[in-house]
């Protein structure tokens, strides 16, 4: 029975569950999709909060990178404007200043580095251009300044050598006040002319061609204390070389300056040697003291002023203003001239002054140096009394070049024994001429000696010897008396030969006289 109620149970409870069965089973798959869904939802939900974090990250990495980069390039414009502007501006001025760059190397070559060197190269053309600006109008004011003092010294210049003319029997106490005066002019007009050379003035120009030597005196007397401490020029010149009018001023102005350098640097007690010689392409004055002398930098920068090639601005002068080694750059461009240092053999310094041949002229002979010039070391040796028979032959030749040395004497042997008169008293005679004139005096000669003879027969009643002509005379031989014919061309004169000639020649006479028109230069 029992068996038979859970039997019962059974099937009822088969039947409950096919009757219930379907509903639940959909329920359990709407149940695991909605948990597929929360799952789904809960994984969509932690990737979106994965993406936020990242992209939280990501742009907190971006804001760091983004200050790294704005610090670094704060820090590169700090030190744009601490370091690399101010290096710049001190380079513009001494040029050995060097400009530092980027403090971050890894800018190189980016936005930042391309614009800061815009921006340093942008200064740098602005302030060399208000710098040119400024420095040529402090030039123009200078340059103003200096010649109107220069053209007021110029005045007193010839003030003074007006009461030196007119008063030559003064009292000398008052003369040489007068000359300790032009004397002190002669300082201030250095002064104020070298400035202004320095800034692009011109120097006066002199109007006739001076002496070389000349013109190293009057630049040592521009030089303080000159007698005790500039010696006398020693002059090695052979010939009278002159400078061209142009160039006296200058050359004056640059030896004057190289003096009083050399004088300023040497001690009180030695002397500036002073010397000329000539060169193969040109002359030359040295100019040559035992002072300080020059490191290497100083022999630089000298050279570099002395050169005349670069420009020199008026702050590169110092202070107070060493304007001398830049007058003169400015005259070597100008005139062509060359200055070069060198240690000299004392220890100090050795200018050497290279005029060029084109600034020299030969000067004439009536035309001789001053009074203080001194004289040449090497004289030309007096010509030696030549021979007997010897004559100095001077071939010279038109060459047209002022610098040409002079040809040398050629001396030729003549035949003969007697005296010959110099050159210079005997008449230039074509060679017609002349043999014709040696016909003459043989032509008169016969003729005399005819006459004697004539004579002679006609006292004695002798027959004439007609062989005499053949045999000359022992006491009258033909090369031992000259007639006057040959004396008075000895004179200048010129004489007329005979025109009659003998009425026989012997075998000694000459041919007759050629014809005028045959006459000439047809040797």
């Amino acid at each position: 029975m029992l068996i038979e109620v859970v039997a019962a149970a059974v099937v009822a409870g088969g039947a409950t569950a096919a009757a219930t069965g379907g509903p639940l089973v959909a329920a359990r798959r709407r149940a695991r999709r909605a948990g597929e869904d929360i799952r789904e939802a809960y994984a969509a939900r932690d990737a979106a909060l994965a993406a936020e974090g990242a992209a939280r990250a990501e742009a907190g990495a971006a804001r760091t990178e983004a200050r790294t980069v704005r610090e670094t390039v704060e820090r590169e414009t700090r030190h744009l404007l601490e370091a690399r502007l101010p290096a710049l501006l001190s380079h513009l001025r001494t040029p050995h200043v060097t400009v530092p760059g980027l403090l971050t190397p890894e800018l190189a070559g980016t936005a930042v580095d391309r614009l800061h060197r815009a921006l340093l190269d942008a200064v740098a053309e602005g302030v060399a251009a208000e710098s040119e600006r400024v420095d040529e109008a402090g030039r123009a004011v200078v340059r103003g300044a200096m010649s109107r003092v220069h053209s007021l010294q110029l005045r007193l210049q010839d003030g003074l050598s007006e009461i030196q003319r007119r008063h030559p029997d003064a009292d000398p106490a008052l003369m040489a006040d007068v000359l300790a005066l032009d004397m002190l002019n002669e300082l201030i007009g250095r002064a104020a002319q070298t400035p202004a050379l320095a800034t692009g003035s011109t120097p006066m120009l002199f109007r006739d061609d001076t002496h070389l030597v000349d013109i190293a005196v009057s630049a040592a007397s521009r030089v303080r204390d000159f007698k005790e401490r500039v010696g006398e020029p020693v002059n090695h010149l052979t010939r009278s070389v002159g400078v061209m009018a142009q160039s006296v001023e200058p050359l004056r102005a640059v030896l004057a300056e190289l003096l009083a350098n050399a004088v300023h640097f040497s001690h009180g007690t030695l002397k500036v040697d002073v010397s000329l010689h000539e060169t193969q392409t040109g002359a030359s004055v040295i100019v040559e003291d035992a002072g300080v002398g020059l490191n290497a930098e100083q022999f630089a920068r000298a050279e570099r002023l002395l050169s005349g090639a670069h420009p020199v601005r008026l702050v590169e002068l110092g202070d107070p203003p060493q304007t001398g080694w830049a007058a003169i750059g400015a005259l070597v461009r100008q005139y062509g001239f060359q200055v070069s240092l060198k240690k000299s053999s004392y220890g100090g310094v050795a200018a050497v002054v290279s005029v060029p041949a084109a600034l020299l002229v030969e000067m004439p002979e009536g035309h001789a140096p001053s009074v203080h010039a001194p004289a040449p070391v090497r004289t030309p040796e007096p010509a030696a009394p030549l021979p007997a028979g010897v004559r100095s032959v001077t071939r010279t030749a038109e060459t047209g070049d002022p610098t040409a040395l002079p040809r040398r004497r050629r001396k030729t042997r003549e035949r003969g024994t007697g005296p010959v008169a110099p050159v210079a008293e005997l008449p230039r005679l074509e060679p017609r001429e002349a043999k014709a004139r040696w016909g003459g005096w043989q032509a008169g000669r016969d003729k005399g000696r005819e006459a004697v003879e004539a004579v002679e027969r006609e006292s004695a009643g002798a027959t004439p010897h007609s062989t005499r002509e053949d045999t000359p005379s022992p006491q009258d031989p033909p090369h031992s008396r000259p007639s006057e014919d040959v004396r008075a061309a000895g004179s200048g004169n010129t004489p007329v030969p005979p025109t009659e000639r003998a009425p026989h020649e012997g075998p000694r006479s000459t041919p007759r006289t050629a014809p005028a028109q045959q006459r000439g230069h047809d040797l």
